[in-house]
């Protein structure tokens, strides 16, 4: 996730045009959040590639590409240069909204209202005004922004029970709070499938949802293929994920939905943020119960 913090982080190095930077808490998100740099040692190093990647990710999400000093500027002034995140200068934070669209070339349908959004678009509500009005058939909750707003560049493959999801963004500390979204989910009679990181930590997201149908990621040839590979493969993810979540995933029921994805990651000892579907163009499938890897 993108927010204020990260943001400046990524404004400074591309005003020095800075080839690394030291690998505290905040450059390290910029490789585990957003997939930028490589880490050696107690370094972050970034390409030309890197910097380009960090300018366009802040143009797309509203920022400035450059720092711009927010401490002693209006509401409206920090709009003004770019800085979309209220909270960066000490504005509310948004109470009982979700952040909520519909899949590729679908209408968004709720609170008895058809709604076609713009790709890139999105409605950001008090969720207790549509939640009697909701004409989709299940929710898809998307851990990651970018993939919930990048979401018209990918493909699904759903099956018949779950064709028309209400897309719901999981949250952050800004927008669609994850109590909210937790509220929502509790209060929604609608099964839920978990468009989440597939690692430890997204399995257990994915393993939290109530009415979980399965969770929504490659095939297992592509995905095996990911997760196989050297230039894909998060061997960091897993390993320090696991200590955190290890104990639930190894108590899982063999017929649980997530239980042949948490299978595969021990296979591998790996994982893959889910930004890398955006890349890949791989078509999305539901991994249920049902669905099994051999490998």
């Amino acid at each position: 996730m993108l927010d204020q913090t990260l943001a400046q982080l990524m404004q400074r190095l591309l005003e020095r045009e800075a080839p690394s930077t030291p690998l505290n808490a905040t450059a390290r998100r910029l490789l585990e959040n957003l997939g930028i740099g490589r880490i050696q040692g107690k370094t972050l190093y970034l390409s030309e590639r890197d910097r380009q990647e960090m300018r366009e990710l802040l143009l797309a999400r509203g920022y400035s590409a450059s720092p711009v000093p927010l401490k002693d500027m209006s509401r409206s002034d920090r709009l003004a240069v770019a800085t979309p995140n209220e909270k960066a200068g000490g504005g509310a934070l948004k109470t009982g909204r979700v952040s909520m669209k519909s899949l590729p070339s679908k209408t968004l349908n709720v609170a008895g209202r058809t709604l076609s959004l713009p790709d890139g678009c999105h409605v950001d509500t008090d969720w207790r005004r549509v939640a009697n009005g909701i004409g989709h058939d299940s929710i898809m909750l998307v851990e990651n922004y970018e993939v919930f707003d990048q979401l018209h560049q990918l493909t699904f493959d759903l099956p018949s029970c779950c064709t028309n999801p209400l897309v719901i963004y999981r949250g952050d500390k800004t927008e669609s709070r994850m109590g909210n979204v937790k509220a929502f989910l509790d209060a929604i009679d609608l099964p839920v499938l978990a468009f989440v990181d597939i690692d430890p930590k997204g399995l257990h997201i994915a393993g939290c949802c109530p009415r979980l149908l399965g969770v929504v990621a490659p095939s297992c040839s592509e995905l095996n293929a990911t997760l196989a590979s050297p230039a894909t493969a998060r061997h960091d993810l897993y390993g320090r994920q696991l200590p955190g979540v290890g104990e639930y995933l190894r108590s899982l029921a063999e017929g649980s939905p997530i239980a042949a994805l948490w299978k595969l990651l021990q296979q591998h000892r790996a994982g893959v943020v889910q930004e890398r579907w955006i890349i890949a163009g791989f078509k999305l499938v539901l991994w249920d119960g049902d669905r099994h890897c051999n490998v």
